[in-house]
């Protein structure tokens, strides 16, 4: 992989630490990106700052590329846990897009996770975003996984007798991060541990059914939605649709997002029989350095 060195230009552009820029400017860049995206995702300043400090974005691995009028061109944020690295947040301004430029942010990315440490560098990517993801595939990212983003509209789940019977108990807030432990690798990297104990406002049920089954359920409550769900490994299907039955029946009126679904996951199916329905999906990407 042939990779622009950190600090030189490609062309007539250069890349700047994105460190040297507040959240509300970096947000405002990053909207004005983003404005013919498949599914655009604006942020305030805000959600910009939450969401760098939910997923370690590293700002001086994050870059914006300047013009030769000295103006943001495009923007693309890195993540870093230990030896992995995340892009996202990529995007090049309609109007000041050149050849080139995506991958020279790309590049320059790239560039610093490997010189910090990283052995493998991982993205998602929008299906039917496909010119981005022929620039990944160029630059070495080769296809893990689909992903699937899911919602449930707010509503009451219809009754069912089996759940209704099943007892339950809250999770306390100081044994979520034990419980947490128990899960199963291979979360994406925004529902990764890190990522929601970063992000905070967890909640979490134990369901123990009439004939002992039991399962428990994680999730991330904020003012409008419930997101980040995890489900505790090794339970039935009915044990575990029970305690998202009793998450839903306590939170009516909320709507819920989950991302990154691993389409071939059996949680997929759960979610289905609840009512959960597909919005989008993703390509999950890794490179190996």
């Amino acid at each position: 992989m042939s990779r622009q060195k950190l600090g030189q230009s490609a062309s007539d552009q250069q890349a700047v630490p994105a460190s040297r820029y507040n959240y509300q400017e970096l947000a405002e860049i990053y909207n004005e990106a983003r404005t013919d995206y498949i599914v655009p995702m604006p942020m305030n300043a805000k959600r910009m700052q939450e969401y760098v400090e939910h997923y370690d974005i590293d700002l001086d691995g994050s870059f914006v590329v300047l013009g030769t009028d000295n103006l943001p061109c495009g923007v693309g944020m890195l993540g870093m846990r230990g030896h992995r690295a995340w892009v996202t947040r990529l995007g090049v301004i309609p109007h000041r897009r050149l050849r080139g430029m995506g991958q020279f942010i790309m590049e320059s990315m790239l560039n610093y996770a490997q010189d910090n440490g990283a052995t493998l560098a991982q993205l998602e990517v929008i299906v039917g975003n496909d010119p981005a993801r022929a620039l990944f595939l160029k630059l070495g990212f080769r296809d893990t996984r689909t992903l699937l983003i899911v919602r449930r509209p707010p509503g009451e789940p219809a009754i069912d007798e089996q759940h209704e019977a099943a007892h339950v108990e809250n999770i306390p807030d100081d044994a979520i991060r034990d419980y947490l432990a128990e899960r199963a690798a291979g979360a994406s990297w925004i529902e990764e541990t890190p990522s929601l104990l970063n992000a905070g406002n967890l909640r979490g049920i134990v369901a123990t059914l009439p004939d002992g089954e039991r399962a428990w359920v994680i999730f991330q409550r904020t003012p409008f939605q419930l997101t980040h769900f995890v489900l505790g490994p090794d339970a039935s299907h009915n044990a575990i649709h029970a305690a998202l039955y009793h998450v839903h029946k306590a939170f009516p009126m909320q709507d819920t997002k989950i991302e990154n679904v691993p389409l071939k996951d059996e949680e997929w199916q759960i979610y289905k029989r609840m009512g959960y329905i597909e919005v989008f999906r993703r390509h999950e990407m890794f490179l190996y350095f």
